[in-house]
């Protein structure tokens, strides 16, 4: 007879596939089927064939380097199976039905291990895809014998699973302690935003640095990494399973391993039992039934500081608290906060990859470098402001739309309100950026302020798109209905329409003429009147549209 553990892993899958609906029957064992043929024969084509077109030395090079690259792509990798469980479990933080299973003599170890088996069949999938696409690599540069692929296989999948495993303990301990306060909600979803980084770093170095990474992960302090003791495995696995003289597999030992291979092997063992030990010992420590608050939302009012007063005192008395409503409403949400954080984060990398990255050589160019800075901080930050500022931060609920509409202007007020409170948000968000670049690429003060001008001109022109698609068709707060997903491919698709627009001719100026200034005023100008049509559209749209 199955544990108590076996339904909450049946609900699991349920919820995790509930979007293949009545036909996961049919649907889930197609996926399994397609992901495997994928693994057995697809990847290896597809690898083969990108890396067979750039010759024989490339491929010499490959043999060489490879164990040096699979140390970064495995660390990389590593981290997407530990975050994307912990990041998907955060975007819903309640521990409500945590207190029903606990009043029914549930333990947190059968919790636990339920919701464990219930993520494997999906993440078990994205583990096997993603474990392919290395063992094609392994075996176009070392002609890796079938026993040798069928062994790499089951490591990489071992550890995957021990990683699942962690991701699922550590994921469990967050929830349980944030789920218990009064705004573990909002918090968890904040975190959720914050875990992606964590990753961007070490993935934007191996696209970009890989030399200085390989480098780096050649030392003797990346040893403690299980990613590095995976990679040596699979290293080893793969040439002495091999075609390779016994040359040139002796001068990739000697080169690669800081110690024996085997060595490496057994402290994987030694981690992945570890890891399964301490997760169960820990459960029933991380959550116990108690009488808090719990999931129930609790909203605080602190004291106004010296920004909102100086936002009442300069929109009036009436439409100045319309004002202070919609900024307080935004910023007291976490997850709008790291949201805003987040997008700052990836703009930061620009200026970084532009200085140290493939494009450093030329930093000193007077147009190109100021031009290709706008140009990718305006397209990433654009599209932000339309997703961040738009979508679900909005309205709340129809019974808001409902108040609304039934005071005069309302709906205008409001969303003028709304948008004013972003735009002044957007400064931040432009601002930070806009000097960090020019400090670190060394523009003169002139160059510095175009730089956020025309940043600033962007997120606005997202802005007026997101929230005006947004009032076309209300998602509220249910970022997972179809209308919040459908807004958010609108918002993207048209702000990268109005962002080519005034791109086109604004590089050519650039280009023929070498001016800067003039270059990016004519690229800004089409994004904010696209958007401020789309914005009046749908502000009309709302105004007139019945609650239901």
């Amino acid at each position: 007879m199955a544990g108590k553990w076996w339904p909450i892993a049946k609900a699991e899958f349920l919820v995790r596939t509930v979007k293949l609906h009545k036909a996961r029957k049919i649907l889930y064992p197609i996926l399994v089927a397609v992901c495997i043929l994928f693994s057995l024969f697809g990847s290896s084509t597809i690898i083969g064939f990108f890396l067979g077109e750039f010759g024989e030395a490339f491929e010499i090079m490959l043999a060489t380097s490879l164990p040096g690259l699979m140390r970064t792509f495995m660390l990389v990798i590593w981290l997407f199976i530990l975050i994307i469980p912990i990041t998907n479990t955060l975007e819903s933080t309640k521990t409500d039905q945590w207190d029903i299973l606990h009043s029914s003599n549930v333990r947190s170890r059968d919790i636990l291990f339920g919701t464990y088996l219930g993520k494997l069949p999906i993440y078990g999938l994205i583990s096997l895809v993603l474990s392919s696409v290395l063992v094609a690599t392994f075996v176009h540069a070392y002609n890796v014998s079938i026993v040798g692929q069928l062994l790499m296989y089951a490591v990489i999948i071992l550890f995957a699973l021990t990683t699942i495993w962690m991701a699922n303990v550590i994921a469990t301990a967050l929830q349980a302690r944030i789920g218990q306060s009064p705004r573990g909600d909002d918090i968890s979803k904040a975190l959720s935003w914050a875990m992606v980084p964590i990753m961007f770093i070490p993935s934007m170095g191996a696209l970009y640095w890989s030399s200085s990474l390989v480098a780096l992960m050649g030392l003797e302090v990346s040893v403690i990494l299980p990613s590095t003791w995976i990679a040596d495995v699979l290293t080893w696995i793969s040439v002495t399973s091999s075609s390779l003289p016994p040359s040139s597999i002796a001068n990739i030992q000697t080169y690669w391993f800081q110690f024996s291979p085997l060595l490496s092997l057994v402290l994987v063992c030694i981690f992945t039992v570890a890891v399964y030990y301490f997760g169960f010992r820990s459960a029933d420590n991380l959550y116990t039934l108690s009488s808090g608050l719990g999931s129930q939302k609790v909203i605080t009012v602190g004291k106004e500081n010296i920004a909102i007063r100086g936002i009442r005192r300069l929109f009036g008395a009436k439409f100045g608290v319309i004002m202070v409503t919609s900024f307080k409403d935004y910023t007291r949400k976490l997850q709008n906060v790291a949201k805003i954080s987040y997008a700052v984060f990836l703009s930061l990398m620009i200026p970084l990859l532009l200085a140290f990255g493939p494009f450093a050589n030329i930093v000193n160019d007077p147009i190109f470098i100021p031009v290709m800075t706008c140009l990718a901080m305006g397209m990433m930050l654009g599209i932000f402001g339309g997703v961040v500022f738009g979508g679900i931060g909005l309205l709340d609920s129809q019974d808001q739309l409902w108040i609304l509409k039934s005071s005069p202007n309302g709906v205008s007020k409001f969303i003028a309100a709304r948008v004013l409170s972003y735009i002044m948000l957007g400064s931040i968000i432009a601002t930070i950026p806009g000097v960090f670049a020019g400090i670190l690429l060394q523009f003169d003060l002139a160059t510095i302020v175009i730089v956020i001008l025309y940043v600033y001109s962007i997120i606005m022109s997202g802005i007026f798109i997101g929230v005006g698609i947004t009032a076309f068709n209300p998602s509220y707060e249910d970022s997972s209905s179809g209308a919040f997903v459908v807004n958010t491919i609108a918002t993207i698709f048209i702000t990268m329409i109005a962002l080519i627009v005034g791109l086109i001719p604004g590089v050519v100026m650039a280009i023929t003429q070498g001016v800067l200034g003039p270059a990016l005023t004519l690229a800004a100008i089409p994004g904010p009147i696209i958007g401020l049509v789309i914005l009046l559209a749908g502000t009309i749209k709302l105004n007139i549209s019945e609650v239901v």
